[in-house]
């Protein structure tokens, strides 16, 4: 597994954490677009899990 892509997913998590508290608002944009590129990392992490599942 890509540990860059655990450590740009956590920081993604960070900075969408922090955009919610700032804008006191989960459904301002900013954290919908942060929250939407965290989603697109799990999902291609989730994906490189099952293939190296499938290996083993």
């Amino acid at each position: 597994m890509d540990k860059q892509l655990l450590i740009q997913m956590e920081q993604l998590r960070s900075k969408m954490v922090e955009m919610a508290a700032l804008k006191q608002n989960l459904l301002h944009r900013d954290v919908i677009l942060l929250s939407q590129s965290l989603d697109e990392i799990i999902v291609q992490v989730q994906r490189e899990r099952l293939a190296l599942s499938r290996v083993n």
